[in-house]
């Protein structure tokens, strides 16, 4: 049986709670400060408007949200035609431990001008796979 993904809301409300802790946040000063931010004493109460102003809020006091961001998401809203090729490349790309700006960069040097992934035709993506592809083997082969 899969593990349900938490929802948006219990995500945010856990990041608050974060937030508290390794802000120091005693309990007065962490409700006082949900009370000023989203007019509640407890975030459980919170929309996601509230959540959102309140993490805003615990960003500009210096609270630094460390969570990896996921650069690949752009897959699964591509072109249907194009998203074998995409996905090809982000599963080399995280082989050889490097992110989508490498596979920019072999784009850009393949082609001479700077461009996304997402904006790159069949063909040019098609290349960049092939590249990366052989860089991987080779980079495997040296012992890397």
């Amino acid at each position: 049986m899969m593990k349900k993904a938490p929802s948006i809301r219990n995500r945010e409300l856990a990041q608050i709670h974060i937030a508290k802790q390794q802000l120091g946040m005693d309990d007065d000063t962490y409700r006082d400060m949900l009370w000023t931010v989203g007019r509640v004493r407890s975030s459980a109460n919170l929309d996601h408007a509230g959540r959102r102003r309140v993490l805003d809020h615990m960003t500009a006091c210096g609270w630094v949200n460390d969570r990896p961001k996921n650069e690949w998401a752009f897959i699964d809203t591509a072109a249907k035609d194009k998203q074998p090729l995409l996905r090809k490349i982000c599963a080399v790309c995280r082989v050889m431990k490097v992110g989508k700006h490498y596979a920019e960069g072999v784009a850009k040097r393949q082609h001479g001008i700077e461009r996304h992934l997402e904006m790159m035709s069949y063909d040019e993506l098609w290349q960049v796979a092939g590249c990366l592809e052989r860089t991987r083997k080779f980079k495997g082969a040296a012992g890397e």
